[in-house]
């Protein structure tokens, strides 16, 4: 029998407290047609806990199972969907989260287009798919993992062509425009989205995608006239997009008169913006790094982007939730090492992106590390 290993406290594993650990999923539905972005949720089974409510899918992580595969069988089981590809998204660990006792919830975020989830929302009644911007009263912290979830996909969308890959290896230009005006929010009033001109200045003009010499086959009987459309497919190299801020999903009309303030230019300081929805204390953060190095704060529609005054280069992106700032490979990973709730993306070879979420800079350690990337990203973006 092996003997179990003791600290220097002399304590087994089994000697702390340990919590249960679940996964819940955003599972966000694109439906292209209609241009908008939808959660899709499951009324919990009467009986248990919030039974009857809507909520997220999700589940408690059996003995010897992944976090992966648990997320699978939930989604399996709550809203019968197989074969999805849910990506990690941030790790809940409030305390009293859960008011059945302590629970960890690792949360999930996942993809997918209105027409792979048609088939199991008109076989049950069990299941809805909400507007984005109207989820609000899910149980325990569901609300915040999908107002994580919806920043997370809107920002990525923002900046590279259809990074899930729901249109599969090609598509046409404007098959990726209205993907991604879908993904965008809503225009507002006196917004409009980007023009197609627009949106292939970027995407062809940037090198992110690029044309496969092939065209699309028109369906028989369509009555569609004119030249088949051209295909496109995405980059295969890797890109630094700390210099490019994405096409606007919704800009401003430049027809009307009566503009918001936020459209009148860059600002140095938060509280110069009239409108945004940064968390306070990431507003708090770069205003005091602020005040130490002059910033251009230039809004868009689901983040800020924050440069040194003076330069086209941003530096960091400052969303609702979490505070995204480019640095070199190395001070990124390092940097993740020490706060393991700081997420590492490996942008490209040049640049790698830590994600600071919200709750983070409560703690001054983090707080001050999250500052001291900042300011590096600044440095480098000068």
């Amino acid at each position: 029998m092996t003997t179990p290993h003791r600290d220097r406290s002399s304590r087994t594993l089994a000697d702390y407290p340990r919590p249960s650990v679940a996964v819940d999923t955003a599972v966000l539905v694109v439906d292209v047609r209609d241009a908008a972005l939808g959660v899709l949720q499951h009324r919990r089974e009467d009986g248990g806990a919030h039974g009857g409510r809507w909520a997220l899918p999700g589940t408690f992580l059996h003995e010897g199972e992944t976090l992966a595969d648990a997320v699978l069988r939930s989604l399996a089981e709550k809203v019968g969907l197989r074969g999805t590809r849910p990506q990690q998204l941030h790790v809940f660990d409030d305390p009293g989260r859960d008011d059945r006792g302590w629970v960890l919830s690792v949360a999930h975020v996942v993809l997918l287009l209105a027409d792979d989830v048609d088939a199991v929302l008109s076989s049950r009644g069990d299941l809805r798919v909400v507007p984005a911007e109207e989820v609000a009263g899910l149980p325990f912290d569901h609300d915040e993992i999908v107002r994580l979830a919806v920043d997370r996909v809107r920002s990525d969308y923002a900046l590279q062509p259809d990074p899930v890959g729901l249109l599969g290896e090609a598509f046409t230009l404007k098959g990726l425009q209205a993907l991604h005006d879908a993904v965008a929010p809503r225009p507002g009033p006196g917004e409009t989205r980007p023009s197609i001109d627009t949106f292939r200045r970027y995407m062809v003009g940037k090198g992110l995608i690029r044309p496969t010499g092939e065209f699309a086959r028109k369906e028989p009987g369509s009555g569609v006239m004119g030249k088949p459309a051209e295909l496109y497919r995405r980059a295969a190299d890797s890109r630094d997009l700390t210099e490019v801020l994405g096409v606007r999903p919704v800009r401003k009309d430049r027809n009307r008169a009566d503009r918001p303030v936020d459209d009148a230019g860059p600002a140095r300081a938060f509280g110069e913006l009239a409108r945004t929805k940064v968390d306070p204390r990431i507003q708090g953060l770069v205003d005091v790094v602020g005040g130490q190095m002059p910033l251009t704060l230039t809004v868009m529609p689901h983040y800020v982007a924050v440069r040194p005054a003076g330069s086209e280069r941003v530096a960091a992106y400052a969303k609702p939730l979490t505070l995204s700032v480019g640095l070199a490979p190395d001070d990124a990973v390092a940097v993740t090492r020490a706060h393991p709730d700081f997420r590492l993306e490996q942008t490209s070879a040049a640049t790698h992106h830590v994600h600071v979420p919200a709750s983070a800079l409560d703690e001054p350690a983090r707080r001050q590390a999250a500052r001291v990337a900042l300011e590096q990203a600044l440095g480098r973006a000068h």
